[in-house]
């Protein structure tokens, strides 16, 4: 997926991936059209290649594979507050943050950066490194400090995008 962000980025094709964790997101799954694809830098960029029907919602990752696309997802609980130039995709991402215990990667169309949401807060400014740093450390449980677990969710997810 770090990969597929990077080239998103450079291309300011804008983007929102979902990586589900253990709050299922059902409900969100059932707004989108189901894909059940492994994920590639490939089918990233014919989902959100502009104006295209999926292109505009959000991508939801279940065990290493893209399950839905074109998902709506929920406001953030306080829209008010958040910065005025954040466009909807940041928008969604917060509010997705906030209801459950994804990390939602965003690509904004107009400047191309990436940013990341969890529990209600955005940071931005990712590069494919950082990124890929961010998701391994949230997304890989720790067996020890130098190994990955291939048949846990978060490595097959891993092992699956650098493909």
């Amino acid at each position: 997926m770090c990969d597929s962000a990077a080239s998103l980025s450079s291309t300011k094709t804008g983007a929102l991936i979902i990586c589900e964790r253990k709050t299922k997101l059902g409900e969100q799954i059932a707004t989108g059209t189901i894909l059940n694809c492994i994920p590639s830098t490939a089918i990233f960029g014919n989902i959100f290649f502009p104006n295209t029907p999926l292109h505009d919602g959000a991508v939801i990752i279940r065990d290493g594979i893209i399950l839905a696309a074109g998902c709506f997802l929920p406001r953030p609980q306080k829209d008010e507050l958040i910065n005025k130039q954040l466009g909807s995709r940041h928008r969604a991402a917060i509010g997705m943050s906030e209801n459950s215990d994804a990390i939602v990667v965003v690509v904004s169309e107009e400047t191309g950066n990436i940013s990341v949401a969890e529990n209600g807060e955005l940071t931005r400014g990712y590069s494919k490194d950082s990124l890929k740093r961010l998701l391994d450390n949230r997304l890989l449980p720790e067996k020890d400090a130098n190994s990955i677990r291939e048949n846990s969710f978060a490595g097959r997810v891993i092992s699956k995008w650098k493909k």
